[in-house]
């Protein structure tokens, strides 16, 4: 080749029209872009970018000869877009993408790559090897396209471009290539450099301490066969990495980090991790927050790692179902209940968050079995549950027309929630497969399914009104008996709560598509892509309607809470002499819940300190986790009420301050933000008593930073 260096753009693109929706640091193409690099060395010249508008400009200054996209659920059209306007500008472009989302048999992937015709490579699996091998082809060939496809590239899958309209065309599929088994020969994105750009402030750091998993759930990508080794990267290499993020995020007062790992906690070596992440912490000030996926097993273990940080943070038991028959279609081990329930009560006994995660519909899951898992989830004290809808994934047996056959899937398109945008004139819209019914659980019930998540996703998870439960299970109204009183009372709450419910069914839905055409065809007319454009659909509806809820609507909630559980309690009490301290009390619970949820989403409320006078000392009665006591029994001295002032502390207001300046103040932004507060209650006000300077955290004995774990899958 001639001595003028390669180009190769490298892009992680994000649609940004309504928020930032992909909001991490590139990671996946820093690892490429390093892996080439070293490879090729002078060779080559890369650039990587993130933002769609910065692509778009710099491939119409000036083209590369090589741009390599990611490709997952939420930018696959946007990649093949750009792509294609790539094309345009330099028609002898090599076109190039690669990630979770491309099919892993052969018939799929012949079908995925025409219906893309401006990708000319795809990369199949783990991308480092394969795409150095799709640049070591262009080198060799000089940038002739003509000998670029001649034959099969190893961990790579194409249709030769001579062939694409023709009637049989020709399909190279090369060699699945081997793991990288020891990861540090892939060099550091982030201390060579070539992630610095990306410290913008809007951006969260990304990293990665180990790959691969060793259990094989049908619903999951990584459950495949190839990714159940694990490879790790050094210690001394997640150190060093650490403590080059660690400065750059301190200084720019970034608060967050998302740890790659599918299972940590589990292997020895992330008590090490803890250990660096802890003392980053110390010097920088960050990570204030951690979100990662923890090991499905070795809970104890995980426990007792994690608790080196010494932080709030959230153990979530992935159960996805609590049916032993569902699991076994999924090919999913899980842990018992009574297990959970053990572990669940040591850390609450701690101070520490928790939390649960179903999927609906899985297959055999009925609508009882799923409201009765629900149940026993929640009464056995979890913090959160979160219930997820079921996506059909590529390379899961969910994609595999005889697997959905067998349980009588039916499934619909929605639009990957604010995954669109419009680009140099095109409408671009990323869109996604979901589970809505089986032969076991009707649309109906999945309607009805989805509107009992909205109800514990507002109301019970993050504990904003967690002082109602607690009162209401004194009087052995259990949580999920709560939840389904309020459900079926919905027509007894103001106007607000009423409309919010209605409003949320009706947009669930509005959302889904029985085609990716109809779906198409509506948004692509404008005055309906305007609705897009506008935030009015398009979103996330589960984390809009809760941040609906608790931003605009949180005293209506409180008023149709307070009215229900009178009621309910009120019942259960035979003593007439009851009646009016049952009153007082639930006025109180109504009062303390206004006070440490006040301008918990609002980015324009003040965070003065606000206070209120209370003759029960609520503070102390929510640490009787034992629920042995009484509201009443924790009545002040001499029947005196006492000043409570609420405040937020300085790193709340910190990390207010970064999550509103990154992704905005309007309803789509905040539901964003609460998808990156998984520990609502960490920003709940403190309180602290009247001539008391000590402000104490409302539910922990461990402190205020937001450190969150996730067992998930």
């Amino acid at each position: 080749m001639s001595g003028k260096k390669l180009r190769i753009f490298l892009g992680d693109i994000t649609h940004d029209t309504i928020i930032l929706v992909s909001d991490t640091i590139p990671i996946n193409i820093g690892f490429i872009a390093s892996y080439i690099q070293k490879l090729y060395g002078e060779k080559v010249e890369i650039e990587l970018f993130k933002y769609p508008k910065e692509i778009i400009s710099e491939i119409k200054k000036n083209p590369p000869d090589v741009i390599a996209l990611s490709n997952y659920s939420w930018n696959s059209n946007l990649s093949e877009f750009i792509a294609s306007l790539a094309k345009k500008i330099n028609p002898n472009i090599v076109t190039v993408q690669g990630g979770t989302n491309f099919p892993h048999d052969e018939e799929t992937q012949r079908n995925f790559i025409l219906e893309r015709p401006s990708t000319d490579i795809f990369t199949i699996l783990e991308g480092e090897k394969s795409c150095a091998n799709i640049i070591g082809r262009v080198l060799e060939s000089d940038k002739d396209r003509t000998k670029i496809f001649i034959k099969e590239i190893n961990g790579c899958v194409f249709i030769h471009p001579d062939t694409r309209e023709s009637e049989n065309p020709s399909f190279y599929r090369g060699k699945i290539l081997s793991r990288i088994k020891d990861l540090d020969e892939i060099p550091s994105p982030y201390l060579n450099g070539m992630l610095d750009k990306f410290f913008d402030g809007r951006l969260t750091p990304f990293i990665e301490t180990n790959r691969g998993c060793p259990f094989k759930c049908s619903f999951c990508h990584t459950g495949a066969d190839y990714f159940h080794k694990l490879n790790k990267f050094s210690e001394d290499r997640v150190k060093a990495e650490i403590e080059y993020i660690g400065k750059k995020a301190g200084a720019l007062r970034i608060s967050n980090l998302h740890l790659a790992d599918v299972n940590f906690g589990m292997y020895p070596q992330d008590n090490l991790t803890c250990e660096i992440l802890l003392e980053s912490k110390r010097k920088y000030q960050w990570p204030l927050a951690l979100m990662t996926t923890t090991g499905k097993n070795s809970k104890e273990r995980i426990m007792k790692i994690t608790e080196k940080l010494g932080n709030i943070f959230e153990v979530t038991m992935s159960m996805q179902s609590m049916s032993e028959s569902v699991l076994d279609n999924i090919n999913r081990a899980n842990i018992k209940l009574s297990h959970m329930v053990g572990i669940n009560n040591e850390l609450r006994n701690k101070g520490r968050s928790t939390a649960a995660e179903l999927i609906v519909p899985l297959p055999g899951e009925t609508k009882e079995s799923f409201v009765q898992g629900v149940n026993n989830i929640i009464n056995s004290n979890v913090s959160r549950l979160v219930i997820y809808t079921l996506m059909m994934l590529h390379g899961t047996n969910f994609k595999k027309p005889a697997y959905r056959k067998k349980f009588g899937y039916d499934t619909k398109y929605r639009i990957v929630p604010l995954n669109f945008g419009e680009y140099e004139g095109h409408k671009v819209f990323d869109y996604e497969e979901a589970g809505v019914s089986t032969k076991d659980l009707s649309f109906d019930d999945y309607l009805f399914i989805r509107a009992l998540a909205l109800l514990v996703e507002s109301l019970y998870n993050g504990s904003p009104f967690k002082e109602f439960f607690k009162y209401a299970k004194f009087y052995d109204i259990q949580p999920a008996d709560l939840l389904k009183t309020l459900y079926d009372n919905l027509l007894e709450g103001p106007d607000d709560v009423q409309q919010v419910m209605k409003d949320f069914l009706f947009d669930t839905k509005n959302e889904l598509w029985n085609s990716r055409e109809e779906l198409l065809n509506y948004y692509n007319q404008d005055e309906n892509f305007m609705k897009l454009k506008s935030g009015k659909v398009g979103g996330n509806l589960i984390y809009k309607y809760k941040s609906k809820s608790l931003l605009r609507f949180s005293n209506s909630w409180i008023s149709f809470l307070k009215d229900q559980i009178l009621k309910l309690v009120l019942e259960k009490s035979k003593e007439d002499k009851s009646k009016k301290i049952i009153h007082d009390e639930v006025s109180e619970i109504a009062s303390f819940c206004k006070l440490k949820i006040n301008a918990l989403l609002d980015a324009d409320a003040k965070t003065d300190s606000i206070n209120g006078e209370f003759k029960f000392d609520i503070l102390h009665w929510i640490e009787d986790e034992d629920n042995k006591k009484k509201l009443r029994d924790f009545r002040f001295k001499n029947n005196k009420s006492v000043e409570m002032f609420f405040e937020f502390t300085d790193d709340q207001i910190r990390m207010r301050k970064d999550v509103f300046n990154r992704w905005g103040k309007d309803i789509n932004a905040v539901s964003k933000i609460v998808t990156r507060i998984d520990n609502l209650e960490s920003q709940f006000r403190k309180v602290r008593f009247k001539d008391d300077n000590y402000l104490r955290d409302i539910y922990t004995k461990i402190g205020d930073t937001n450190i969150r774990y996730s067992l998930s899958s």
